[in-house]
């Protein structure tokens, strides 16, 4: 047996959000906590570039999703600003006869849209083991509503309509918990990031391989070859990567976790980032959904001193897969010859581009989690405790929280007071 590299109370699998806020949560604890982090740098999936567009860019997370979510305590604490997107009066719409809109008039001028955003749908509950695709299609909606719904869920959910579990996403739609406006971060999250990393002792470039329970303890094992011993582990690694089968549990997760990982999925998701000479829309347009292929497009130079002129292509789920099996230069001149088309401007040629693929990051493998038809309560099973280890992370949320950066917050809040009431007695 290798000796011990380190012997602390607690081990923290992962320095991304969840990680990150669960080891600040314990930091004036008496306790002994240390993170261990495969990457080179902290934040997994939230990761602000500086260097592209000489401003603050998010090449995964991006938005704050609510004008009550737990982010703002951090936003507030730090005094980070923010831009609002306002979608009705910013963002441009495609709609199926061709005609193209602020959000505000395609919802008022197209029934089809509108219900796209409101979902007002008559009252039908779900089947067992429905996708949201087939829902909405037996609760009435029009082929030009799915579209639509396609469109915004590029986004919101991460994956194409028929792999997401009915229950689970109409589950996420009813609450207001944390509102429903989304913000740009001006400074990028790379400023919350290293605001929760303070204080912590991190190691980075620390490929966790194996975790075993060896009578009270927790030994976790790198692929370096070091061993790290705790009395309990919060494991926060993604979704992708619990499922990969990289990491050996010795003894093996218990069914109703192994049960949870098949439930949940991971979905694929790209950002194909551009930067150009000039503006592409007049002033006041942040944002267009488009009728190809990505449906979504962004200008994170929206609020940024600057005169670059940078826009972000999102796409998930099938069109995901569909771009990305091109390559990266032909999956980037794809996608700009839908944007030449959607702005009727054929001759558009970017400065400088490149392509961010969560999918392929050995370190995610994907972009965030979804629930797959007839998995709902699988997050609440990826995350109960299983002492002495315990979970965090956004596929271990609330629906309406799940996917999300102060989702991730909360999980890893939640797990460190399970690891408090577990070592301290705290209630």
């Amino acid at each position: 047996m290798s000796a011990i590299t380190e012997s602390v109370d607690v081990l923290i699998l992962g320095a991304g959000v969840a990680g990150l806020a669960a080891a600040q949560a314990l930091l004036h604890d008496e306790l002994d906590v240390l993170v261990l982090e495969a990457r080179d740098r902290l934040g997994g999936r939230a990761h602000t570039n500086t260097t592209f567009a000489g401003f603050p860019l998010e090449l995964g997370a991006e938005f704050v999703h609510g004008e009550r979510a737990a982010t703002w305590r951090l936003i507030d604490e730090l005094g980070l600003r923010t831009v609002h997107w306002n979608k009705r009066e910013d963002s441009w719409v495609r709609l199926g006869d061709g005609r193209r809109l602020l959000m505000a008039e395609a919802r008022t001028l197209s029934p089809a849209f509108d219900l796209s955003r409101t979902f007002e749908l008559r009252d039908l509950p779900p089947r067992p083991l429905e996708s949201f695709g087939a829902y909405l299609e037996r609760a009435g909606a029009s082929l030009e509503t799915l579209d639509y719904v396609r469109r915004a869920f590029a986004n919101a959910a991460g994956e194409s309509l028929r792999h997401l579990d009915a229950t689970a996403l109409l589950a996420s739609l009813e609450t207001e918990e944390d509102g429903h406006e989304d913000f740009r971060m001006v400074d990028g999250y790379g400023a919350v990031v290293e605001a929760l990393g303070i204080g912590n002792e991190i190691l980075t470039r620390s490929v966790v391989v194996k975790v075993a329970v060896i009578g009270d303890r927790v030994v976790v094992d790198t692929a370096d070859g070091s061993r790290f011993d705790a009395a309990v582990a919060i494991v926060t690694l993604p979704l992708g990567v619990l499922q990969s089968g990289d990491i050996e549990f010795d003894p093996p997760l218990p069914a109703g976790k192994l049960e949870a990982l098949r439930a949940l999925g991971m979905g694929p998701v790209a950002k194909l980032i551009y930067r150009f000479a000039e503006p592409l829309t007049p002033p006041g347009i942040k944002a267009v959904y488009a009728a190809g292929n990505p449906p979504m497009w962004w200008s994170p130079s929206v609020g940024q001193d600057t005169d670059a002129t940078v826009w972000t292509a999102f796409v998930s789920g099938d069109g995901a897969v569909e771009l990305l099996r091109l390559g990266h230069e032909d999956a980037l001149e794809r996608a700009l010859e839908s944007l030449r088309r959607e702005l009727g401007r054929p001759g558009l040629k970017p400065l400088a581009s490149f392509i961010v693929d969560w999918t392929a990051d050995p370190y995610a493998r994907g972009g965030y989690s979804y629930v797959k038809p007839g998995g709902f309560g699988a997050r609440e099973q990826l995350a109960a405790a299983t002492p002495p280890l315990y979970w965090a992370g956004e596929a271990t949320q609330s629906e309406n929280r799940a996917a999300t950066v102060h989702g991730a917050i909360l999980s890893g809040e939640r797990a460190a007071r399970e690891v408090q009431r577990a070592l301290l007695g705290a209630r």
